[in-house]
């Protein structure tokens, strides 16, 4: 053998399994359209607060577009970007605080994850940066749970939102990624 190549042999042996398979979707999208925010109703004739929260709980589910063989597989899925945009041209400018909190599994003991509202929203959509959140702990039978919560100022509401509630579409992209380990 030549000397030059012992030390990559040496090397490939000393790594263990070095068969495996990895790539990544540039992104994941999917669009959850004409998603209603309504105010909640309040007993009788009392008056709305000064401010009121409008909540949806949804799930994405993207087991479509998951390879279906995922038990050998490492998988990475970050969040990139979330939005909420108004239909009918509603000024969202009666919201003054967004969240986005991504719900654990049933039975894990991982706390929910909490996205708030960027700063470079405009009138009609509300953004959300994802900063790269790991979301593969949160997903479940390829279904991810999330709630969306609006605080909005309650005088400023009745003013913009429509009598039959704040219809929006809801878009979510993430980076998937995926690791396939051959000899395991």
């Amino acid at each position: 053998m030549r000397p030059a190549l012992l030390p990559l042999v040496v090397l490939l042996s000393a790594c263990g399994d070095v068969l495996f398979l990895e790539g990544s979707v540039n992104q994941l999208c999917q669009k959850l359209p004409a998603q209603n925010f309504r105010v909640p109703p309040l007993p009788g004739s009392v008056q709305l607060p000064p401010q009121v929260t409008l909540e949806r709980h949804f799930d994405f589910d993207i087991t479509a577009q998951l390879p279906t063989q995922l038990d050998r597989a490492q998988l990475t899925i970050a969040l990139d970007r979330m939005s909420l945009t108004a239909r009918q041209n509603v000024n969202l400018g009666f919201i003054q605080a967004a969240k986005v909190t991504l719900e654990p599994p049933a039975k894990s003991k991982l706390a929910p994850v909490v996205v708030v509202k960027d700063l470079e929203s405009s009138p009609s959509m509300l953004r959300f940066s994802g900063d790269d959140l790991e979301l593969a702990p949160y997903l479940e039978s390829g279904v991810l749970s999330y709630t969306v919560a609006l605080t909005a100022s309650t005088a400023d509401m009745n003013a913009a939102m429509p009598e039959n509630g704040l219809a929006a579409d809801i878009d979510a992209c993430a980076n998937v990624a995926l690791r396939w380990d051959y000899a395991n």
